[in-house]
């Protein structure tokens, strides 16, 4: 059977050249009858396919199909595995692409319905991983990427883990960005959000996402299990903004930082991505954020709250870190509301400590002012208080203490004595009153205090052991006239 190509050629070279037939068979070396049935067939020739052929693979079909069926992730080098004992000499190559064509059989590509999103309807969220370097640390970073798929407009926001309050900080962020709500957000099943997968689309919803949610509100897709191509926006923002913002390896102080940068990046595309109408994004964006719904006056707190009690060391442990809070407040029972950046303690309904968030499990975050009045007290356990080797000082009181161990005997308790003056006076005031004592070499905590009394009292520091610069400097004395001494003899002569 000739091929379509030789067919129109044929045609052309007898119809319009006025070739003989017998020629065109000599040049194409076909049969002379070949070349009439071409010329005589207005229709280009169908293929045909011939017909199946036996192979040595057949005697297994069933069992194959059987493990296809059975488990459809299985793979063929597996089911190789499985028929090795059988398989008499065949390679696994032929058994590889036996299993594919019986595969494309029991289970049949999946068929897509194109969807077309309305503006202000869909928002999709999914979280994404990538390496940074923050601070110096090379750290596996977390990253929520939120779309709104009819402008394909795409926010994110960097975390150094994955929690239930960087979903929602996440959420509210991209809120606040887009410059409103959606009326539905697309999620996979999540634990953060997902409580319980019941039938169909029926969840159980955690209380945190339930109470966020409620608050704006939206309603919550969720997709089917094992189903995130449901929100297949989102999942090309996840590589969108590995692409972008993480190759290569950024390198920022902060997380902070690191969330500008990303949002730097995405901000330059706007211009120059475009919809399926031909709009930039930047439009596009524009005109659905008309449609969306405004932010409510009062927003909820993105946090998680715990209720724990203070131990005897005055330290809360929550999320598997350590956290201090004042001393008096030891073996009370508090609530600790838990930010994706930082962890607020409360006390009675009053904030008694709020500390920057743990990025490691099982870190002390400790400060040292809780713990200073005790210290006093306890100053023989200075030495080796964590709260003290975390804390990173001025210089001038790292020096101080050294001087104290050579002056008084009970030298750490005098050094927090001098610490805790900063409750009543200014930090910067207590540490030039405590440089002028060491360089008067008198490194005590009378000389500091009698420095920042004479500071109130004359509204500028005054040195004590140079009080003849400055006491009496404005009295003026009369030169003597030592004639009245001649005088005062003669009267007594």
């Amino acid at each position: 059977m000739i091929r379509v190509t030789q067919w129109a050629e044929i045609r052309q070279m007898h119809l319009r050249d006025g070739i003989p037939k017998k020629e065109i068979a000599r040049r194409f070396d076909l049969n002379i009858k070949t070349v009439r049935a071409a010329i005589a067939h207005d229709t280009a020739p169908e293929r045909r396919e011939s017909p199946r052929r036996k192979r040595r693979l057949d005697t297994f079909r069933e069992r194959i199909e059987e493990l296809l069926r059975d488990e459809p992730r299985i793979s063929a080098k597996r089911i190789g595995r499985l028929l090795e004992p059988e398989l008499d000499g065949l390679t696994f190559r032929s058994v590889r692409s036996y299993v594919a064509e019986l595969r494309r059989g029991v289970h049949p590509p999946e068929c897509f319905v194109h969807r077309t999103h309305k503006p202000g309807k869909t928002m999709e969220a999914d979280f994404g991983e990538a390496w940074a370097i923050v601070d110096g640390e090379r750290r596996k970073i977390k990253y929520l990427v939120v779309t709104l798929p009819a402008s394909r407009l795409h926010f994110a926001k960097a975390y150094p883990f994955e929690r239930t309050e960087c979903l929602l900080d996440g959420l509210l962020s991209a809120f606040k960005w887009f410059g409103g709500v959606p009326e539905r957000v697309v999620l996979d099943n999540t634990s953060l959000a997902v409580k319980k997968v019941l039938s169909g689309p029926d969840r159980i919803e955690t209380k945190m996402f339930e109470a966020f949610r409620g608050a704006f509100p939206f309603h919550a897709d969720f997709c089917a299990p094992g189903k995130g191509n449901e929100k297949g926006s989102t999942e090309g923002g996840v590589k969108y903004v590995r692409n972008n913002a993480f190759i290569p390896c950024p390198e920022v102080k902060s997380f902070e930082d690191l969330n500008t940068l990303i949002l730097k990046e995405l901000e330059r595309d706007l211009d120059f991505r475009r919809v399926a109408d031909g709009r930039t994004v930047r439009a596009a964006w524009v005109e659905e954020r008309a449609l969306l719904r405004p932010l409510p006056v009062h927003q909820v707190d993105t946090c998680r709250v715990l209720t724990p009690v203070a131990d005897k060391y005055a330290h809360v442990r929550v999320d598997r870190s350590t956290y201090s809070i004042p001393w008096n407040y030891t073996r009370m029972p508090v609530i600790a509301k838990l930010y994706h950046d930082r962890v607020e303690i409360s006390v009675r309904g009053e904030v008694v400590a709020t500390h920057a968030r743990a990025l490691k499990p099982r870190t002390w975050v400790l400060d040292a002012w809780h713990i200073l009045k005790v210290l006093q007290r306890k100053h023989r356990a200075i030495s080796e208080s964590t709260a003290i080797e975390q804390w990173v000082l001025p210089v001038v009181f790292t020096e101080l203490r050294t001087k104290l161990r050579d002056a008084t005997r009970k030298s750490d308790q005098e050094w927090v004595s001098v610490l805790l003056l900063t409750q009543t006076f200014e930090q910067a005031d207590v540490e030039r009153a405590t440089r002028k004592a060491i360089d008067r070499h008198s490194p005590r905590l009378a000389t500091i205090e009698m420095i920042l009394r004479q500071s109130q009292e004359k509204g500028g520091a005054i040195d004590p052991l140079h009080l003849k610069d400055s006491i009496g400097s404005d009295i003026v004395v009369a030169e003597p006239v030592l004639l009245m001494y001649d005088t005062l003899y003669a009267v007594q002569a």
